[in-house]
């Protein structure tokens, strides 16, 4: 009797004592800070975007969130709500705007039970990683504010920038008669900077980029902000859809038939996305196999399906050869080489080149370089940007021409019934000869880049970078310019008027011989344009108060915001290179409300 009386108290003690010590149960697990009233944080929780972190909730039922990252000094505040369903599906509350390698203040408020409440975080970030190669300077692209205009302060700047870090693909592709553009490959370049310069975000090229791996390999490219707040862009061979959290939403194979996708991964008001790519085993004229260059369009649904496919080598001529023979050898956007600068090639050279990624006549070449894709729902139909032959041109579903806006010389009679006529304000038309030299105040676009249309204005913004203008090469570097334009078309009329221009008043200081965009922002009714490669042989740019001699080729990108129709920018930022050659390649505006809903 004794024995049971102590063994049930035996039980008791030990029932009691394991009740007082239940929390132990949780070995090491994270556990939240003294006094904060939600969970723990967890930095870059899905490892694409280290300066990015999560709140957790930890059985918390919160709503009308808002979020605070507390500035530097002066610098920008970056804040914004968080609608109570992406709580739930973050599993926390999601911060954006992180300083790198800071311990950064986030504030954090909401409501529960009825009481609005406040928190103060301290979250410690770690300095910028984006990967390091040979002829380096500096850890990322070093920014200069030259003008900021009190209402466009809030701005977040999206960046890409293309660089080499010596870990390139190790993959190539079976043609070894025609390679493809496969070789095209380095390390992701993409972060953001508030108009303080402050770079407050930047993806992870370690998690997303592996150049052992044939789906991970290529430049990361293209990058646009589709209509449910996250980013999509093109690389290699896949195409991407990811948050700004960093959490991946999906990763696509291209299309079996397809190849390097590069440039462009844009979604329609379809909700389909249109991406340039290549085919791979072509037959060309010839009889021969190869891999097209940058001359096929493809449309996908969001799950990836094929859904149609647009081949400019059919629609278009790949022979037209009178704006290649214009460029400069130096500067053919991928393949750059600095030993080229300023010579040009020839139309036996055009004809004879090597298949694979190099100007030429003919598939297999780079005849068409496409380097932008828009989709027009009012009639269902394309437009395209093809630097190589200097042109802009809608492409119906039908796969017809449409209109091509382009200087005469070189087109077949085919093509030729679809240029536009270049018109003044008043309608009358402006006399151009075959070359593009016209009367007046219009000029086409030469190697342009980015052909978007402006919905709400009825216009069509295209950035010239000037190369090859009027179809020659200038007699002096120094007389080269790039510039933002903005054209209307009229399809029934098949006119064009230009109605808008910036540019000329940089001149050489903002020649961008490739990459850069144009595109208009609805929400300041303003143009974002970024002149991404002035300096690349070494003509400007720099790094702070260091000067660099010519030969370093250090670019100094340009961004620069305007206000709807004027000629004086409301936002200038400089961004200089931070290794040789390293040149930019597209902005955005990002709308952090809209990426947080």
């Amino acid at each position: 009797m004794m024995k049971t009386k102590l063994s049930l108290l035996a039980t008791s003690l030990l029932l009691a004592t394991l009740n007082a010590n239940a929390g132990s149960v949780d070995g090491l697990k994270v556990r939240p800070t003294k006094g904060s009233p939600l969970g723990v944080v967890i930095n870059n929780p899905y490892e694409n975007a280290p300066l990015t972190a999560l709140v957790t909730l930890r059985g918390h039922k919160i709503s009308d969130v808002k979020v605070t990252i507390q500035p530097k000094d002066d610098g920008v505040k970056i804040s914004y709500p968080v609608e109570d369903m992406r709580l739930l599906d973050e599993g926390g509350v999601p911060i954006f705007g992180l300083y790198p390698d800071y311990l950064n203040t986030v504030t954090v408020n909401f409501t529960e039970d009825g009481k609005r409440k406040s928190y103060d975080y301290k979250i410690l970030t770690p300095d910028i990683d984006m990967g390091f190669g040979q002829d380096m300077w500096a850890k990322a692209p070093i920014t200069d504010v030259h003008h900021v205009d009190a209402d466009f302060k809030d701005r977040i700047y999206f960046l890409s920038w293309t660089g080499k870090d010596g870990k390139q693909a190790k993959m190539a592709h079976n043609n070894l008669h025609a390679p493809g553009a496969m070789a095209w490959e380095g390390t992701p370049g993409f972060f953001m900077i508030d108009t303080a310069g402050e770079i407050r975000w930047y993806l992870n090229p370690y998690t997303t980029h592996n150049s052992d791996d044939y789906y991970g390999t290529g430049y990361a490219m293209g990058m646009n902000v589709t209509k449910d707040g996250n980013m999509a862009w093109v690389q290699g061979q896949t195409w991407k859809h990811m948050t700004v959290m960093g959490r991946m939403i999906s990763e696509h194979h291209l299309p079996g038939e397809f190849i390097d996708a590069t440039h462009e991964a844009l979604e329609g008001a379809n909700g389909n996305f249109f991406i340039r790519v290549a085919s791979k085993d072509y037959k060309a004229p010839n009889g021969k196999l190869v891999n097209t260059i940058r001359d096929q369009i493809i449309e996908v649904d969001p799950n990836g399906k094929l859904v149609d496919h647009w081949d400019l080598a059919d629609i278009l001529d790949p022979n037209r050869e009178a704006a290649l023979l214009s460029l400069d050898a130096g500067a053919v956007c991928l393949n750059i080489d600095v030993e080229q600068s300023g010579h040009q090639v020839t139309a036996e050279d055009l004809k004879t080149a090597p298949y694979g990624d190099i100007p030429g006549t003919g598939v297999g070449r780079n005849w068409a370089h496409v380097n932008s894709v828009d989709y027009d729902p009012k009639d269902d139909s394309i437009i395209i940007s093809s630097r190589h032959q200097s042109a802009v041109v809608k492409i119906g579903r039908d796969k017809q021409v449409k209109w091509i806006l382009a200087a005469r010389e070189g087109w077949n009679d085919a093509l030729a019934k679809k240029l536009l006529q270049p018109v003044d304000s008043k309608g009358k038309a402006i006399s151009c000869t075959d070359a593009g030299q016209c009367e007046g105040d219009f000029d086409f676009t030469w190697t342009q880049h980015t052909a978007y249309m402006v919905p709400e204005k009825g216009t069509l913004t295209v950035f010239d970078n000037g190369d090859g203008r009027h179809l020659e090469q200038p007699a002096m570097p120094s007389m080269k310019y790039s510039r933002s334009v903005e054209y209307k078309v009229d399809p029934q009329k098949m006119t064009v008027e230009q109605v808008w221009e910036y540019g000329k008043e940089l001149g050489s200081e903002g020649y961008a011989p490739v990459t850069s965009i144009v595109k208009y922002q609805a929400d300041k009714d303003s143009l974002m344009s970024y002149f991404a490669s002035p300096g690349m042989f070494g003509k400007g740019g720099g790094m702070g108060n260091m000067k660099w001699d010519e030969d370093t080729g250090v670019t100094k990108s340009i961004l620069v915001e305007h206000r709807y129709g004027e000629k004086e920018p409301a936002v200038r930022i400089d961004i200089d290179g931070n290794q040789m050659f390293k040149t930019g390649y597209r902005a955005q505006v990002i709308r952090i409300d809209d990426m947080m809903k």
